[in-house]
């Protein structure tokens, strides 16, 4: 995938409003002066809980528009799969594999959190998220559009 260069939104839990199964983030910093389009992916995320979970992976799905997610109950996108040993703390235990195509627009942003049973988790006592927004290089992809349209008549 071609990049040409990335940013970092970090949603801090100071500003979050948390509810049972979500966390909330509004009013969000805008990236650029316009609405450009690009991969995101959670690097880094970590969720505490006061009392154990039943399960030890808990889903994670954010709302962010996307070009390139589609789900069988129609749901947001899932943005990763969190993991923890204790069932209170959980966190990303291996590379987040997921990239949503979509725009840094962001204005807002919610995280639903669910059990493996698609159950509502309890209410989070913390919840800290760094998003990594990797830019397409629009002028080389419209190049290799416009070398690949000869060969395509």
């Amino acid at each position: 995938m071609p990049y040409s260069d990335c940013q970092y939104l970090y949603l801090s839990n100071a500003q979050a409003s948390k509810a049972a199964g979500s966390v909330t983030w509004q009013n969000i910093p805008t990236l650029s002066l316009s609405s450009r389009e690009c991969y995101i992916t959670a690097v880094k995320i970590n969720v505490l809980f006061g009392s154990a979970q039943a399960h030890n992976d808990i889903i994670v799905k954010g709302s962010i528009p996307t070009m390139n997610y589609k789900a069988s109950d129609n749901s947001e996108p899932l943005l990763a799969v969190l993991h923890s040993d204790d069932n209170k703390i959980f966190d990303l235990n291996i590379e987040n594999p997921i990239h949503l195509f979509s725009n840094d627009n962001i204005k807002n942003f919610k995280l639903t959190l669910s059990q493996t049973n698609g159950t509502a988790t309890s209410t989070p006592t913390a919840c800290n998220i760094l998003l990594k927004l990797e830019y397409v290089n629009q002028s080389e992809q419209q190049e290799q559009f416009l070398m690949e349209l000869p060969k395509r008549i």
